[in-house]
């Protein structure tokens, strides 16, 4: 609820004001008195009141350079003045101060309660232009972002599109570079000095930016490009894993060097656990046309999702495509070995170590099979021990992560709760706590919360909560959307509902 604070050195004045407000009808909670200016800011300090009523003679400090205080602490404080000084001069003050309201005394439960009706107003409009602003400062990196992403996902490169992002002609450019970083990592210490570094050259564009469960670098040289070198060598100790693609004197070849990171990212996880690592450690010289990535995807979600039927057929699918691309065995071997990595990645994020058996180590295994049908039995045998393993582990993790996690759920609901921060807690992978969680409850993580919400919300109203309270009881401050998400799950805006309970015979 609104909190809301009041300052008078009259006694009087101070138990009136309190008592003729119901303030509890108004959405509001009073949360401190004071008789003096001194005491009247550390109330202030302490509750953060979103609106005050205040006198302006007051010993200690008084109400104006009170209200002048608070507008350098915390400037979107609505105040109103009780005064019994009709004087021009305090009213220009006032004004000064963007108070809003004046009240002479004696003051009447009608003049109150006009003043709370334009504060109210006041702070609405407040609220929605922050949210407009916000909105439009989100907006503006989500073009940047949409910008980037879009250059570096089709095949084709588009000038006019570089043009619009950089306005740095192409001939200037002496070296891009990309960098990806897993975004679900506890630590980004090591990310900032990175992007503060790069950003202290003026010869020198970076930007970050998030797509799905990954960050990505993008360093824009205009004089050396070793610069970028020797910015990512001289981090060295580093708390997370950074993939990093090769420079590139075009720009036209920024797709490549993301491509790369990306491979450096899923497969540097088996060589080291945090740091640099470069596409080129990898030793990598092709890549299989890009028409099997979303196959690729596809098997690494049966993984995840354990499904031994649809990993099988699309394991074949995956196998007849590399034969119809007239491939060499080594790119065969290679793109293969990748598939198993990716693999593995995935049962990774059960946060459980997978029991790796004896002498297997992949990329030499491999390297012994001499044809096709070798290859495809090593990659079955695989990837069905993965998943008899991931199946005999969820049966043991699922019943009690997620019992935990709806235990949390049942005593937090009112906080801010998400997917990722639940996941956290219970040590699990928030792609792989997800399937877990809709297994176990049959539904959704973001459905379970707002149920949950919605039942106790039911609760309130039926007492009569007013629903300013109950709205933000449950975890919503944002009223409208409490009153929308209420009605969409129940079929009765919340009024409605307790005014149904109320004519309700039990």
């Amino acid at each position: 609820m609104t909190k809301v604070v009041i300052f008078d050195d009259e006694e009087i004045v101070l138990d009136g004001v309190q008592t003729i407000i119901d303030w509890e009808r108004w959405g509001l909670t009073l949360v401190g008195t004071a008789a003096n200016g001194i005491d009247a800011l550390e109330i202030v300090k302490e509750q953060k009141p979103e609106i005050i009523f205040t006198d302006i003679r007051m010993p200690g400090l008084d109400g104006l350079e009170l209200i002048e205080e608070i507008n350098r602490m915390a400037p979107t404080t609505q105040c109103v003045i009780m005064s019994g000084f009709n004087e021009i001069e305090y009213y220009k003050k006032a004004i000064q101060f963007d108070v809003v309201d004046y009240l002479e005394k004696p003051i009447t439960v009608e003049r109150i309660e006009k003043s709370l009706d334009k504060m109210f107003k006041k702070i609405q409009a407040t609220y929605e232009f922050q949210h407009l602003k916000q909105k439009w400062n989100d907006s503006q990196s989500l073009i940047v972002e949409k910008k980037v992403l879009d250059i570096l996902n089709q095949g084709d490169f588009v000038q006019e599109q570089w043009n619009e992002l950089l306005g740095i002609n192409k001939e200037l450019i002496s070296g891009v570079r990309v960098g990806v970083f897993y975004s679900n990592q506890s630590s980004y210490e090591d990310v900032v000095e990175l992007m503060t570094v790069s950003k202290s050259y003026p010869d020198m564009k970076v930007f970050l930016i998030k797509n799905g469960n990954h960050r990505i670098i993008l360093w824009v040289q205009t004089s050396h490009p070793n610069r970028i070198s020797n910015i990512i060598e001289n981090l060295t100790e580093l708390s997370i894993l950074i993939g990093v693609g090769t420079i590139y004197r075009e720009p036209k070849n920024l797709r490549k060097s993301y491509l790369e990171a990306l491979d450096a990212l899923r497969m540097g996880k088996f060589i080291r656990d945090v740091g640099i690592i470069g596409f080129e450690e990898l030793n990598f010289n092709h890549r299989l046309p890009e028409t099997l990535t979303t196959l690729e995807q596809n098997i690494i979600f049966s993984i995840r999702s354990a499904d031994s039927e649809k990993m099988l057929k699309l394991l074949q699918r995956f196998l007849v495509d590399i034969q119809q691309n007239n491939l060499s065995p080594d790119v065969i071997k290679q793109e293969c070995l990748r598939l198993i990595y990716l693999g593995l990645e995935v049962v990774q994020e059960t946060g459980v170590k997978y029991p790796i058996g004896n002498g297997f180590i992949p990329h030499k295994d491999i390297e012994k099979l001499n044809s096709l049908d070798d290859i495809e039995e090593w990659l079955r045998n695989r990837f069905n021990d993965m998943l008899n393993w991931m199946r005999k582990l969820r049966n043991k993790q699922r019943h009690i992560s997620v019992q935990q996690a709806c235990a949390f759920i049942e005593q937090n609901f009112p906080n801010d709760i998400s997917l990722e921060s639940i996941a956290s807690m219970v040590k699990m992978n928030p792609s792989y706590f997800s399937i877990l969680f809709k297994e176990e409850v049959g539904t959704t993580f973001i459905k379970y919360v707002t149920n949950i919400r919605i039942e106790k919300a039911k609760e309130m109203l039926k007492q009569g909560n007013s629903i300013h309270k109950v709205s933000e009881e449950v975890g919503y401050i944002n009223h409208r959307y409490f009153s929308e998400l209420f009605k969409k799950n129940t079929g009765l805006t919340p009024g409605q509902y307790r005014k149904q309970s109320n004519n309700t015979i039990y």
